[in-house]
């Protein structure tokens, strides 16, 4: 029997997280404060910003763990005070992660073409949840590349998101025949 569920679909975006969390987590103050710019995210609120969105759009279409997990946000400390902790950050993005894994765990293909409403720049969409599953996962894609840029700019190894392109699990080795 096959496994329908999305977990199976998009194995290897957890292999992604670990990468994540491994980039974020030896931060220093300083490195999380950094930005390439006057008037761009710095580091930390780069890495806050995945967690966010994740939240963000996973509430808008009632995933499992979401409501409950903005609850939780909404009695936090500043956003720039998590931006500027390495172990606020690693927590919000294990906890997102928790709730995107529990979502791709429970619903299977049958539930990606669900719709829910959106408003956006005076618009109403249908957004299905195919299409937050994949924007989120871009979106984590994006940022994450953009935070290792930003880190590799600092002069901060992350070979884990650079070098091997945040494939933290590898595929199965062939076996050779005897």
């Amino acid at each position: 029997m096959i496994d329908e569920t999305l977990s199976n679909i998009f194995q290897g975006w957890d292999g992604y997280q670990i990468s994540l969390v491994h980039a974020v987590a030896p931060l220093t103050p300083q490195q999380l404060a950094w930005r390439p710019r006057e008037g761009l995210r710095s580091v930390g609120q780069l890495a806050a910003h995945i967690s966010e969105g994740r939240i963000s759009w996973f509430q808008r279409m009632d995933a499992p763990g979401s409501a409950e997990l903005m609850q939780e946000i909404a009695v936090l400390e500043s956003p720039e005070a998590i931006a500027a902790d390495t172990g606020a950050l690693v927590l919000w993005l294990e906890a997102t992660w928790q709730m995107v894994e529990e979502t791709l765990r429970q619903w299977t293909v049958d539930d990606l073409s669900y719709t829910y409403r959106h408003e956006y720049q005076g618009q109403t969409y249908a957004v299905s949840r195919q299409w937050t599953i994949w924007r989120i996962m871009a979106h984590d894609l994006h940022h994450g590349g953009e935070l290792a840029v930003m880190l590799g700019m600092q002069g901060i190894a992350v070979p884990e998101l650079g070098d091997l392109g945040g494939h933290l699990t590898m595929p199965p080795l062939v076996e050779s025949p005897v």
